[in-house]
């Protein structure tokens, strides 16, 4: 559940007519029908208070990127929000995408019921169509506040450094209670009913049509013993492309190649943590001065190596690591700068490592320094499109460690630099010097 919109038929995210396009038949819902399914859920929350049919009342309805999202109210005391996949805009739900729903409501009740982290309580949820309102929903909890991206920019009232230090200390706490989350695989909790989780299939939610932004697709793969298997599986699933490779492809290839091998492999036991699959100010949800009412958004949620998981840093801090999505400083209204953001990850990793002392996990904070920079690896196979992008940031971070403006190859911008590797004319002094900056970026 995202920030409320201002009322309940505006769309938070896009136009009435990109909202048809995204969610199809999702939209022909009846109110009534989705009113009749909230009343009967109100009454199985809380069967001692009455709640007659013509007594709730739809007050919100926002979209993201998987969800169409109903808020219902009987009382100020007695509100439920009802998600609507968009995996079920066509009707039924596939086999993958019952079970990757199936293992995001298990998710949420086993962090309630082994954690203090808070998460909404799932109240009820249907894979199937023969319901209410003829297609699949998850019911869960109201949580109030609003998204930290409705309050991180904001200063109205003078006090935005007070609640942005507030939140990062809190998700600070947070992130080291999820430490304890701990499994000896990486994949998905499976969606069946035992008391002891197992690690399934990982679930992903993707785009499979480049050239139709509304495509989408569940997918599943997995599980995996190591996070070298993993990253391949992840790497060797990126789409081929349609085109010949041309230098910047072949310059991001050779990146990678000495990237990769150099994120750190953890080999203890259980040594991969559940996780948020998107860390990110969209997701958590605060009060009026800025304290973290929820984390929201388990879509698709796995395990993952620490400096993706716990150690990692709240994904709004590393927004520099991703240029293609960073708008800095077209737009300072709406990004930090690349000092403040470095600001900000420095205080995060003080309060994480106070969060973490006398734990068994007490040096997991030295992932954390790094983690910005894993995690830009991660998102190269993640997110093919923002590789390039990303290989770039490296070239000028590396450069700038091992002062190379003064060899030959390494004076002239990123993307010249990026040319000549593909190319293969790149002077193997400035290949090497590369290398080395890379290398101590990545702390090898």
């Amino acid at each position: 559940m995202s920030s409320p919109p201002p009322s309940p038929t505006h769309s938070s995210t896009s136009s009435e007519d990109d909202e048809r396009d995204r969610f199809g038949k999702l939209l022909d819902i009846e109110p009534a029908a989705l009113i009749t399914l909230a009343t009967k859920i109100l009454r199985d929350v809380d069967p001692a208070v009455p709640v007659a049919l013509s007594e709730v009342r739809l007050i919100d309805r926002c979209s993201g990127s998987f969800n169409l999202v109903h808020i219902f109210e009987l009382d100020a005391e007695h509100k439920v929000v009802v998600r609507l996949p968009v995996s079920g805009r066509d009707g039924a739900l596939s086999d993958v995408e019952r079970r990757a729903l199936a293992s995001q409501v298990a998710t949420m009740r086993y962090l309630r019921a082994n954690t203090a982290l808070p998460v909404p309580e799932v109240y009820a949820f249907d894979a199937g169509i023969e319901n209410e309102i003829g297609a699949p929903y998850m019911a869960m909890e109201y949580v109030p506040g609003v998204s930290v991206s409705m309050v991180w920019f904001d200063d109205a009232e003078g006090r935005r450094e007070e609640k942005r230090l507030r939140i990062l200390k809190q998700l600070a706490e947070l992130s080291a209670q999820m430490r304890e989350l701990r499994f000896d695989s990486i994949g998905s909790l499976s969606g069946e009913e035992t008391a002891t989780p197992t690690i399934g299939e990982c679930f992903n939610g993707i785009q499979p049509d480049d050239d139709d932004p509304d495509s989408f697709e569940v997918i599943s793969y997995g599980p995996f013993t190591t996070a070298q298997s993993w990253l391949q599986h992840l790497r060797d699933a990126i789409p081929p492309s349609t085109r010949a490779p041309n230098a910047y492809d072949r310059a991001t290839t050779k990146i990678l190649d000495l990237l990769l091998p150099s994120l750190p492999f953890l080999h203890e036991e259980r040594c991969f943590s559940l996780t948020m699959p998107d860390f990110g100010l969209q997701n958590v949800m605060v009060d009026e001065d800025g304290n973290v009412t929820a984390l929201i958004d388990w879509d698709y949620a796995q395990t993952r190596p620490s400096y993706l998981a716990f150690a990692r840093y709240p994904s709004w801090l590393t927004r520099d690591w991703d240029p293609l999505m960073y708008g800095w400083p077209h737009v300072p209204e709406r990004e930090d700068s690349p000092e403040e953001l470095g600001r900000y990850r420095k205080h995060y990793l003080a309060e994480l490592k106070a969060a973490l002392a006398g734990t068994p996990d007490a040096d997991a904070y030295k992932l954390t320094e790094r983690a910005h920079i894993f995690e830009a690896v991660y998102i190269t196979l993640e997110c093919p499109p923002n590789a390039t992008a990303i290989c770039q940031k490296f070239i000028k971070e590396a450069t700038a460690v091992v002062k190379g403006q003064g060899i030959e190859g390494l004076d002239q911008d990123e993307i010249g630099v990026l040319l000549d590797l593909g190319d293969d004319e790149l002077s193997e002094a400035a290949w090497e010097a590369l290398q080395k900056g890379m290398k101590m970026l990545m702390g090898v």
